[in-house]
Parts: C-alpha cells; structure tokens; sequence
C-alpha cells in the first residue's frame, strides 16, 4: 500500500505542476453581453465588470481552482495516511476513525 501511495503522490504533483492560472471566485453574464466577476476580499464580495475574453480565461482559472481544491485535499489524505500507518506512534484507546484515510 505504501508504494502505492507513494505513486499516486507523485501523479497529482506532476498534475499540480501542468495546473493553469487559478482564481477563485464565479462569473456570470448580465444582458446585454456585460460579464461579472465576484469574489471575497477579507470577507467582503467585490465584483468587477470584464470582457468576454475575460471572462472566458477567469472560468478556466476558477475550473483550475476547484481542481487544485482536489488534488490538495488528496494530497492531505494521503499523507496523514502514510505518517499515521508507517511511522511509529503512540498508544492509543482509541482508533483514529474520524480523520480521513487514503484508499
């Protein structure tokens, strides 16, 4: 299992590496052919008004986002795995049932 996580590891680096821009965030049109992009900015929302090409790139960049969302929320799982079956711990009463394994 460890060898195998460590593959699968190595795959979401390598798709991590060849991620395009990123942005967080949504966008939405408004007729007629006005694009809006809305965002947090230390818990406020902003909005700014953009180009359809910019809109076009700010949705790539916000797919990018959502799927960096995901290759980091594996990478998390796979390491807690790996350190907490194949390094050596403490004693517990308990198993560790409520944090997130890699499968």
């Amino acid at each position: 299992m460890k060898s195998r996580l460590h593959r699968r590891y190595a795959a979401l680096q390598d798709k991590l590496a060849k991620l395009g821009p990123v942005s967080q965030g949504s966008v939405a049109s408004y007729p007629p052919s006005s694009w809006r992009w809305t965002f947090k900015i230390k818990g406020k929302t902003a909005c700014v008004a953009l180009s359809e090409e910019q809109a076009r790139q700010m949705l790539v960049a916000i797919d990018n986002h959502k799927e960096l969302e995901e290759i980091v929320r594996e990478m998390r799982e796979i390491t807690q795995t790996l350190i907490l079956e194949t390094v050596p711990g403490v004693r517990r009463r308990k198993p560790l049932s409520s944090i997130p394994k890699a499968s």
